[in-house]
């Protein structure tokens, strides 16, 4: 990965978080001199905002059975689990052995 494409996910974060400051909610804290709220915490609540829209459009489609499982078809596309570098998993760690100096300090 270079540093052009490292800086994109941080560039879409900051857009990201700029797009949740002006959250309806939030301008209206901010407009009377009110803490805002946390960024997470309006992006939780916006996602369960959609979540239920979507269920009150479910609710009122004439199949909402087939709508679901088209739903569920679409989850599995668009969410894809990514493999975790952060745990290392795969990965050569090359010596375990301890060090002559850790031995050392161990003894000592």
């Amino acid at each position: 990965m270079d540093e052009e494409e490292s800086s994109r996910g941080l560039i879409l974060s900051m857009l990201f978080d700029h797009c949740l400051l002006l959250h309806p909610e939030q301008t209206a804290r901010i407009d009377n001199k009110l803490f805002a709220y946390t960024l997470g915490s309006l992006q939780r609540k916006s996602q369960m905002d959609v979540l239920i829209e979507f269920i009150k459009t479910l609710l009122d489609h004439q199949n909402p059975a087939e709508k679901l499982k088209e739903l569920a078809v679409l989850v599995d596309d668009v969410f894809q689990l990514m493999p975790s570098g952060k745990h290392m998993v795969g990965r050569d760690l090359g010596r375990l052995e301890p060090t002559a100096s850790l031995q050392y300090r161990v003894a000592g």
